[in-house]
């Protein structure tokens, strides 16, 4: 604009801008252009509060009850939440040059209220994914995206505004829904070993999944994760109480928000809101809870399972012995050479045990191999706050009966989805091939395989991190990229070497790593310029000693040679609600 038009006519459209009432903007003044324009950005921030603090009612009452915040801050706070870069039409003036730079920012006041309108859309869209999980009893996901959709109702200008398809105002529907839900949950004491307590999760009689809590071992505040419904406490030497046992349920779970800046900014702002049923006792040999009729559970069919068990499944238990009497050197002649290896790093991984009694089912396995599921054990481990979780753990044995593999499970739902979801045309040889690929990989992550994850990537492969990712604006400019094929690449992509190196950085910084798969879609793709492929987006919960985050991983493998499978494309995406704007087969190739 300094180029192509007269000064003076500038002046006259910026005095209309500061003077009209239509606008709101900022001036900043600084020795180059970044300082000047966050200082023009926070000016127009604090505009923005200034004219609409009266209209933040929820914020105003929270505001008075603290005492120490008033509201007018508050509300300055809220604002700032809001990234600028969803603002389309927020406009820059650049005048003079380092070490002399004046900015000038402005936007029409409407621009706010598209902005109010995107948060509403984005809150009903995590009560919908709430309502799905719930179905499939991941209680966890469900209680976390609905707390986050009313901090996202609380940070409105007009929380009265957000009313969800049914006409339920949401501001005052999901306390209540989350209450509710925590009052469904029900805790129960199965097992005392020594310090461990074994307990068992259920919602309206079914297993819960994917839940976090915390608790006191007796002197520390620990944290645990509930898989299949079952979670486990490692309490501190010499606690006498061995009756009854406080949880509180994470419904909050801040540390999933790690990588979402704006969500994680929202909690900090509109602060933590007490709401009852997260606290439980849990008691041994309680009564039998009243439970409401389970949704049956998808089967494999009769074709997957094996129907001579009898040689597996004496291995089974006795493998489960040892493992309880941490006698390993006793089944050493029950792996090759491969399967111990890995089975040492599992028994490596924390502080192992099984949990309850194994419920087994033995899938056929490729090339006459045979894949036993449904063992469940606990890991525990110390590093900074003590953390539980439960895992299934997988044996696959070969045809000669001896274990050659040992992984973690995807998870129920996930588990679901693949082996016995219907679809088709799928074969059982590929659902389990898929099956195989998935938990060895989920696996590697845990157990810190470098050398197999080394191996299992294409060296040409298309490695993306996070497709959220926003170049700096250029003067003028405040849109969000396009995240459009081959744009993505250009912008995002990591090369093999750059990601593995990263990768080794991050395994040296953890104790634990742990991975949660949940909804997926796979896409058995027969040919690609005549190679054979899968691909799979899948849901991904990640937690380390370190970080934690949710998202979506969209993989596509070359499954040509079932024994050396090769990840073509590997791509990270933070928790997004809008599944139309996750990866696919479609980002990359041609229809």
């Amino acid at each position: 604009m300094l180029l192509f038009f007269p000064l003076t006519l500038m002046a006259q459209s910026w005095d209309y801008i500061t003077s009209s009432k239509e606008y709101y903007y900022g001036v900043g003044h600084g020795a180059d252009t970044l300082s000047a324009t966050r200082m023009a950005m926070a000016e127009l921030a604090g505009m923005i509060s200034t004219t609409v603090s009266s209209e933040f009612s929820e914020l105003h009452e929270e505001s008075t009850s603290a005492g120490h915040i008033d509201h007018k801050s508050k509300v300055r706070m809220c604002v700032n939440t809001y990234s600028f870069a969803k603002l389309n039409n927020l406009q820059t003036w650049i005048i003079g040059r380092s070490p002399d730079v004046t900015v000038r920012c402005y936007m029409l006041r409407t621009e706010m209220d598209k902005v109010y309108e995107d948060r509403i859309k984005q809150a009903k869209d995590m009560v919908r994914l709430s309502d799905e999980a719930l179905e499939t009893g991941a209680v966890g996901t469900a209680l976390q995206h609905y707390y986050l959709a009313y901090c996202l109702v609380r940070s409105l200008q007009r929380p009265q505004e957000a009313v969800d398809n049914e006409g339920r105002l949401l501001v005052n529907w999901l306390p209540l829904k989350i209450e509710e839900v925590m009052n469904d949950v029900r805790v129960d004491v199965e097992h005392r070993d020594g310090e461990f307590v074994d307990l068992r999760f259920t919602y309206r009689g079914r297993p819960v999944r994917n839940l976090n809590f915390t608790y006191s071992d007796g002197q520390a505040e620990c944290s645990g994760k509930v898989n299949s419904g079952s979670g486990t406490l490692e309490m501190a030497p010499g606690y006498e109480d061995k009756v009854a046992y406080k949880i509180n349920i994470d419904y909050v779970c801040a540390v999933m928000t790690e990588n979402d800046p704006e969500m994680r900014s929202v909690l900090e702002v509109v602060g933590r809101k007490p709401i009852g049923g997260a606290e439980k006792t849990a008691k041994q040999n309680s009564e039998a809870p009243n439970e409401a009729p389970a949704k049956p559970e998808l089967k494999p069919s009769a074709s997957q399972l094996v129907s001579d068990t009898e040689a597996c499944a004496k291995a089974m238990l006795n493998l489960a012995d040892a493992i309880r009497t941490r006698r390993y050197n006793s089944v050493t002649e029950m792996f090759t050479a491969e399967g111990k290896d890995v089975f040492d790093q599992l028994i490596a991984y924390g502080k192992g045990r099984i949990v309850g009694e194994p419920n087994l089912t033995f899938f056929k396995g490729s090339n006459g191999r045979v894949v036993a599921r449904g063992l469940q054990m606990a890991f525990s481990f110390r590093s900074g706050t003590k953390t539980t979780f439960t895992e299934e753990v997988i044996f696959t044995f070969n045809p000669e009966g001896l274990i050659e593999n040992v992984v973690f499970g995807l998870g129920q739902e996930a588990e679901n989805d693949i082996l016995c979801r219907e679809a088709p045309g799928w074969k059982d040889d590929t659902r389990e091939q898929i099956m195989e690929f998935m938990e060895n990989y989920k696996t590697a992550y845990c157990l810190k395989r470098f050398d197999y994850i080394s191996d299992i990537f294409s060296d040409d492969a298309v490695i993306i991190v996070g497709n959220v990712t926003k170049r700096k604006p250029l003067p003028g400019e405040m849109g969000r990229m396009s995240l459009q094929g081959k744009d993505i690449i250009t912008e995002n992509r990591y090369t093999k070497s750059e990601y593995l190196r990263n990768l080794k950085r991050c395994f040296a910084r953890n104790e634990f790593i742990n991975i949660h798969f949940t909804r997926n879609e796979v896409q058995y793709i027969n040919k690609i310029k005549g190679k054979e492929f899968f691909a799979i987006q899948i849901g991904q919960e990640y937690n380390s000693s370190t970080y934690g985050d949710k998202g979506y991983l969209f993989l596509l493998v070359n499954i040509t040679n079932p024994d050396e499978p090769q990840i073509q494309i590997r791509t990270w995406q933070p928790n997004e609600v809008d599944m139309e704007k996750l990866y696919s087969i479609g980002n990359f190739f041609d229809e």
